[in-house]
């Protein structure tokens, strides 16, 4: 009972009460595997399925309308990322899947998404192997630039962050 008083009061102090898993699409692209080939084709799939949502998304009311969109949708969106794939020379086969599907706490600048199950079209190139690219498709969140400046992805956690400033130092 006290670990779970503390974890409440850790998302209200990092004001994550108001944050709501349904207010959310997500992207998922998987890559065939972690080659640099692969990889690169990965970001050219996300790069075609993103510019085609962005078209499908922009006059959404709401999340359930653009989970509507996206959701019927779907086979459009992943013939744009397969399109991508075809144009780079590949013949891997790409399969796009709308569910819920679990992610990990992801900061965008300065907003914080939480881990959870989320809505989402997860893209997959080939075997789906490799390492994997997401974001948030509503409201956009996605900003591929970030992902290609070299930095490191940082992975977040609200209720350490909150330890340590209860507490001091690294808790």
């Amino acid at each position: 009972m006290a670990l779970l008083l503390v974890l409440g009061t850790a998302a209200r102090a990092a004001g994550l009460s108001d944050v709501r898993v349904e207010d959310y699409i997500r992207l998922h692209v998987v890559a065939e595997d972690d080659g640099d080939a692969a990889q690169a084709l990965k970001l050219k799939a996300r790069d075609a399925v993103l510019a085609q949502a962005r078209a499908l998304l922009e006059d959404c009311g709401g999340a359930d309308a653009a989970w509507s969109a996206v959701s019927e949708n779907a086979e459009a969106l992943r013939r744009a990322a397969e399109g991508a794939v075809r144009a780079a020379g590949c013949d891997s086969e790409v399969t796009a899947r709308v569910g819920v599907f679990d992610f990990p706490d992801r900061r965008y600048g300065d907003v914080l998404v939480p881990a959870g199950r989320y809505r989402a079209l997860r893209v997959v190139i080939g075997a789906g192997q490799g390492h994997n690219w997401w974001c948030v498709l509503y409201p956009s969140l996605c900003v591929p630039g970030d992902w290609e400046s070299g930095e490191p992805v940082a992975f977040h956690s609200v209720i350490l962050d909150w330890l340590r400033r209860l507490f001091g130092g690294d808790a």
